[in-house]
């Protein structure tokens, strides 16, 4: 079981981005990094789509405890800017 919390401006891919080589010019030196093959995006924008569920936990003084979560597989964005 895994309980992660993000800011929901963290920018993030989605879990099959690939890293691919950028097309590099005649000149200049080459690249050493990687770049992935999408653009990211933030975390809120990928949950909009995501499923959510609302879970109850225990019982307060006012009553059940309860919140909505969604659970998706995210790499996070944090290298260079693109």
């Amino acid at each position: 079981a895994w309980a992660v919390g993000i800011p929901r401006h963290l920018k993030v891919y989605p879990v099959d981005v690939k890293l691919i080589w950028p097309i590099t010019k005649v000149r200049g030196k080459p690249r050493k990094h990687h770049v992935p093959d999408i653009l990211s995006i933030a975390a809120e924008q990928m949950l909009a789509s995501a499923k959510w569920k609302t879970v109850s936990w225990r019982s307060g003084t006012k009553g059940r405890l309860k919140a909505r979560f969604a659970a998706v597989r995210v790499r996070t964005a944090d290298g260079p800017p693109q």
